[in-house]
């Protein structure tokens, strides 16, 4: 019904509902990846006790320990659970309007995007789907393969700007690079956590410091993050403090 409409007139365009499976399994794929990070950032945490009890011959002395670690992928799970249905909701929610000089992105609880016709610097392509630019690198439209209707809207906006460029994915890849971010951060602290030399705790926890900092900043003026996650992102403000602490402690006892 909607394809009858006039050229110029405005179309929605939504996600197919049984698309989400696949977004689904890339999202457990991450978030996978990223909880067995976590484990062996908590095992690590943890191992000088588990050492020390075990060369004690004391195994109930580990529960503490095993408790604690229990409490935190027990966490994880549940956040990880309420993030896929969070997900979901954003995947069936979201609208796509296209009208003669304008598209308008609507997703629930997420702030309402529109980019103009004039503002649209250039279209890309890849596995992906479409990617709307434009030249502020936040107001950005994804388009996904699983919009019920992609070609009749990519053969739309390719009638506003020179011909949509198709983008050869390389090996760094958005999907992977939102993979090894996490676990790189890990490592960060890991590190720092442990360090006993000050210029190892100040090189692991100056650009810890600096790049929280950014993220907080950057996730509250995004227009693609929800207002959930951007509630959420205040929570980097206590390990920030730890930081710190820690690094004022390095500089003031160097060693």
């Amino acid at each position: 019904m909607a394809y009858r409409l006039a050229p110029k007139s405005v179309r929605t365009y939504r996600l197919a509902p049984e698309g989400f499976g696949a977004a689904r399994t890339k999202l457990l794929r991450q978030r996978a990846a990223f909880f067995v990070g976590i484990v062996v950032f908590l095992l690590a945490l943890q191992y000088k006790e588990f050492s020390n009890s075990w060369q004690g011959g004391s195994i109930f002395s580990l529960l503490p320990a095993l408790l604690s670690m229990l409490i935190a992928l027990a966490a994880l799970a549940f956040g990880a659970k309420k993030g896929i249905k969070r997900s979901r909701e954003s995947w069936l929610s979201y609208e796509l309007d296209i009208g003669e000089d304008f598209l308008t992105r609507r997703i629930n609880d997420f702030p309402e995007l529109e980019i103009q016709r004039h503002e649209i610097t250039k279209i890309r392509e890849s596995s992906t789907g479409l990617r709307v630019e434009t030249e502020s690198k936040d107001r950005v439209i994804g388009i996904a393969p699983a919009l019920v209707g992609y070609e009749d809207a990519k053969t739309r906006l390719s009638q506003w700007v020179v011909p949509t460029q198709e983008v050869q994915q390389g090996w760094i890849t958005p999907a992977r690079w939102i993979v090894a971010l996490p676990l790189l951060v890990l490592v960060f602290f890991a590190t720092f956590y442990f360090a006993t030399r000050s210029w190892l705790i100040v090189a692991t926890g100056v650009p810890l410091l600096v790049g929280l900092s950014w993220s907080l900043l950057a996730i509250q003026k995004s227009l693609q993050v929800s207002a959930h996650t951007r509630r959420l992102s205040f929570v980097t403000i206590l390990p920030m403090l730890a930081i710190v602490v820690k690094l004022i402690q390095a500089i003031t006892r160097w060693r």
